[in-house]
């Protein structure tokens, strides 16, 4: 199985440029190029939050729209700059979002399982996760018990050693007291940071995927404030293989010159 990952797409109502100069629906659209020339074809995309910039409806039918030539279903998680209800509304035709509180679920994928984790805390930068969400995390998982499984949420429950610790999910640790009862995680998947990064936690692989347009600086000074970069962005590919387990591939969007081709 090969799944995409993107996260922090940003969109605004109508494609306008967020914060006025950064044109993340044509980010998108090359991301999402850069996702319909693989081979082999991924089997499902992978959505680690703030799909939204504004939080808006238009902006999640866009989304939508965008990646529906892919033709591969799009999993997704709300993130800080989401809206819950709109999103809901939004994404209700696909199936697997729940009609009311908040936006967890699981997904059989085939070989793999996907748990989605809804830390979204309307209004504020970081993230929660309640103790009743907990309870229905480690249900689910218990249900997944020999099924490899994959755990998706937007605001990283691990410390980074990054500034933006700050505004990562508060209730990480109960999250990872949960997941550390379970061998069959294969990893957690998490967006918010704008940078590629991996750490071993909770018993398992722990990832943070690049977003689509903007990153964060690197700051692992804790200087005041933030600074945003154009540095390259990046996709994530998951590829699972029955004999050897998950492998996770940066890939970086666009298209690159082949400067030698060996025999």
């Amino acid at each position: 199985m090969l799944l995409a990952e993107i996260t922090d797409t940003h969109l605004m109502d109508g494609g306008i440029p967020a914060y006025g100069t950064i044109d993340t629906r044509a980010h998108l659209d090359a991301a999402i190029a850069t996702i319909a020339a693989l081979s082999p074809k991924p089997d499902a995309l992978l959505v680690a939050g703030d799909i939204s910039e504004d939080g808006t409806l238009g902006s999640y039918t866009l989304f939508r729209e965008t990646v529906a030539p892919l033709g591969i279903p799009a999993y997704v998680i709300p993130g800080n700059h989401d809206a819950r209800e709109p999103m809901r509304t939004a994404f209700a035709p696909d199936g697997y979002m729940p009609a009311t509180g908040p936006l967890d679920y699981a997904a059989d994928l085939g070989p793999l399982a996907l748990i989605a984790l809804d830390t979204l805390e309307e209004g504020e930068p970081h993230g929660t996760f309640s103790t009743g969400q907990c309870d229905w995390l480690g249900e689910n998982l218990d249900k997944l018990a020999g099924k490899p499984t994959v755990v998706m949420l937007h605001h990283p429950p691990f410390p980074t050693g990054m500034k933006m610790d700050e505004i990562n999910c508060r209730d990480g640790d109960a999250i990872g007291a949960v997941i550390e009862q379970f061998s069959n995680v294969e990893i957690v998947l998490a967006g918010h940071f704008h940078r590629s990064m991996h750490r071993n936690w909770a018993g398992t692989t722990a990832n943070i995927c690049s977003s689509t347009a903007h990153q964060m600086g690197l700051d692992l000074a804790h200087r005041p404030g933030f600074k945003v970069f154009m540095e390259p962005p990046q996709i994530q590919l998951l590829h699972w293989q029955k004999e050897s387990g998950l492998s996770v591939h940066q890939v970086p969007v666009g298209v690159f010159e082949c400067v030698h081709e060996g025999k």
